[in-house]
């Protein structure tokens, strides 16, 4: 199995994150922005390419040197599920929305205090206009699918570990190559999960880094061979000139 970790495009959020209007531009479930959608065609052509991923598993030949992706998923935030979108038409591969694959702490605002406050989000209807062909989880109705209070730490955490065992029950001993088109914070996680890494606090105490860092779009390659989890790259981004290189 191959597994790729494709972080989302650029969001209005992304856009705004470490300036003053911070919280103020924050959007609970933000659109990407216009280099956003570039990012995501400039993306989409790269995957499709039949000459863009020679790299291969030491113990596995193969004949191709494409992505061949075979599953496409992605979380229930629009950000993830425009840049699937994108990906989806230029490989010919229907995208699956899974419920556990959204952005550490769910879809919130803030307060006039600034704190953070759970929001709804949309519903069935919602996905179905806008993103028609999408696979949708059953829980998904005509209320906000999220509908809860901010997520906390260790509910990401265990969250993490739930999709990971979800996606590797459903493709670990295939030769499928499935790619998973998710969040920052979420790709992080589970590469700390996978290898056995200690989240390393200084990287996470003062603000929320990581211990892996992701560009907009980015690739990241994880290989699943008789049960080893093999590490091939993380945050491939040369499908991207200079100019697109966003956080």
């Amino acid at each position: 199995m191959r597994l790729y970790f494709i972080r989302h495009a650029e969001s209005a959020n992304n856009a705004v994150y470490g300036t003053e209007r911070e919280i103020e531009g924050h959007a609970p479930d933000p659109e990407i922005t216009d280099t956003g959608h570039q990012q995501s065609r400039l993306l989409g052509q790269h995957l499709v390419d039949k000459n863009t991923e020679p790299r291969q598993h030491p113990s596995r030949s193969a004949a191709t040197n494409h992505y061949g992706l075979t599953h496409i998923y992605c979380s229930l935030m629009t950000r993830s599920l425009l840049t699937a979108q994108y990906i989806s038409r230029s490989c010919g591969v229907a995208v699956s929305a899974l419920p556990d694959l959204f952005e550490r702490k769910g879809l919130y605002s803030h307060d006039q205090s600034g704190n953070e406050v759970g929001v709804a989000g949309p519903g069935r209807p919602y996905f179905e206009t806008r993103f028609p062909g999408v696979g949708l989880p059953d829980f998904v109705g005509e209320e906000g699918w999220w509908s809860r209070p901010v997520e906390t730490d260790e509910d990401f955490f265990q969250r993490v570990r739930r999709s990971l065992d979800d996606v590797i029950q459903r493709h670990g001993d295939s030769n499928d190559s499935v790619a998973m088109v998710v969040h920052g914070d979420y790709i992080d996680q589970c590469l700390n999960e996978f290898m056995g890494v200690h989240r390393k606090p200084e990287n996470y105490e003062t603000d929320w880094v990581s211990n892996w860092v992701f560009h907009n779009t980015s690739i990241s390659r994880v290989d699943i061979v008789n049960g080893s989890r093999n590490v091939v790259y993380l945050n491939r981004i040369d499908h991207l000139p200079a100019e697109m290189v966003t956080w």
